[in-house]
C-alpha cells in the first residue's frame, strides 16, 4: 500500500508566510526600479529640450525668448516650448501654427489656434512620474466658436518650466534666509529665460550673456507634482496651468503674470509658500517633481542634472541667474 504524504496545515500556514515576506520585500525594489526608469525618462525629455535650445540658437543666435510682449489688442504670443518645435522633430506642427492675428490664450480676440491645441500633444513635454493632469479644459471665445470651435477643447499643460530669473538678487543674500523672501532685492529678469520687452530685458537671451557659465546655469526646471497648502489640499501651481497651457507666454513684457517661465523664489519642492503664489498664472511658481528628494533641470549647457530639496537656497538663486558673478558650490 502507497501512503500519501501531503502538507499539514502547519507547514502550508509557513509556506505562505513566507511567500508573503518574500513579495513584501520586492514590491519596493520593484517600485523603486520603475522610479528609476521614469526618472530616467524624464531625464531624457530634458535632454531633448536642452539639445532644441542650443539648435534654436544655432539657427536665431539666441535661446527662444521665455515671454514675448502682446500686440495691439489682446495678441498674446506663443510660449518657448512652441518655438522649439521645429527642433523636437514637430515641424509639421509648427508649421500649421498661426502667429499674427490670434491670441494664443484663447482669452480675447479669436484664436486662430483652437484646432492645433485641441489635437496636439507632445510627450517630450510630460515627465512620466507626474499624477497630475495632462490637459485642462477651457471654453473657446465666442468669436472663436464662430470660426468653427467647439464649446469646449482640452489643451496640453507642462511639466517643465523656464527660469526667467530669480526674486533674490544673489549679491543681496549674504546667507540663505529664512523661507520669507519678501525683505530682498528683486532679479526677475536675470535668468536664462527671460521674458523679453518693457522695462526688464530688451532683446532674448544668447549664449554669450550667461557670462556665469553656461555649466553653472539653469535654463528650464521641473514642475510635475501638486502644491500642498497648509489644509493639506492638493493644488496645481505650474506655470503653464492657465488659459492656453503650455501653448502661451500670457501677456510677456512687465505684465503681472506670464505663463510657462518662472522667477524662482522659493526652494525645490518647497511646501510652505504664500498661497496666493500657487496659481499657475503667476510669476512665482515652485519647481517640484514626484522624484524622490528633489527635481531635475537642464542647464545652459544641455546637461541634466537633479537638484536636492536640501541643497542651500543662496546656492539655488546664484545658479538660477545668468549674470551675478558669484561662486557656485557645487551641486
Amino acid at each position: 500500500m502507497i501512503r500519501r504524504r501531503g502538507f499539514t496545515l502547519v507547514e502550508l500556514l509557513v509556506v505562505i508566510a513566507i511567500i508573503g515576506i518574500l513579495v513584501g520585500l520586492l514590491l519596493p525594489a520593484v517600485q523603486a526600479a520603475r522610479e528609476a526608469a521614469r526618472r530616467m525618462q524624464c531625464s531624457n525629455n530634458l535632454k531633448q529640450i536642452g539639445l532644441a535650445i542650443h539648435n534654436y540658437h544655432d539657427t536665431y543666435r539666441c535661446i527662444p525668448p521665455g515671454a514675448m510682449p502682446q500686440s495691439t489688442g489682446y495678441q498674446r504670443q506663443t510660449s518657448w516650448l512652441v518655438r522649439l518645435f521645429p527642433f523636437i522633430e514637430q515641424g509639421p506642427a509648427y508649421d500649421q501654427a498661426i502667429f499674427a492675428g490670434t491670441d494664443w490664450t484663447g482669452q480675447h480676440i479669436v484664436d486662430l489656434n483652437w484646432e492645433l491645441k485641441n489635437t496636439v500633444v507632445i510627450d517630450s513635454f510630460i515627465c512620466p512620474s507626474t499624477d497630475m493632469e495632462l490637459k485642462r479644459t477651457e471654453t473657446p471665445s465666442s468669436g472663436t466658436q464662430g470660426l468653427g470651435a467647439p464649446t469646449s477643447i482640452q489643451v496640453q499643460l507642462p511639466c517643465y518650466a523656464g527660469i526667467a530669473g530669480t526674486y533674490v538678487n544673489p549679491y543681496d543674500m549674504t546667507s540663505a534666509p529664512s523661507p520669507n523672501y519678501s525683505s530682498y532685492g528683486r532679479g526677475t529678469f536675470n535668468g536664462v529665460m527671460a521674458s523679453v520687452g518693457g522695462s526688464g530685458k530688451s532683446s532674448p537671451v544668447r549664449f554669450a550673456d550667461i557670462t556665469d557659465g553656461t555649466s553653472n546655469t539653469i535654463c528650464v526646471g521641473e514642475q510635475s507634482s501638486f502644491y500642498t497648502d497648509s489644509t493639506n489640499t492638493k493644488r496645481d501651481c505650474r506655470a503653464g496651468n492657465h488659459a492656453g497651457g503650455m501653448w502661451t507666454c500670457g501677456p510677456g513684457g512687465d505684465a503681472d503674470w506670464w505663463l510657462n517661465i518662472t522667477v524662482l523664489r522659493y526652494p525645490v519642492n518647497w511646501n510652505g509658500a504664500a498661497t496666493e503664489y500657487c496659481p499657475g498664472y503667476y510669476k512665482h511658481t515652485i519647481m517640484r517633481s514626484n522624484h524622490p528628494g528633489g527635481a531635475q533641470v537642464v542647464l545652459s549647457d544641455g546637461a541634466v542634472r537633479f537638484l536636492p530639496e536640501t541643497m542651500d537656497f543662496s546656492n539655488l538663486m546664484r545658479i538660477s541667474s545668468r549674470n551675478d558673478g558669484l561662486p557656485v558650490d557645487p551641486f
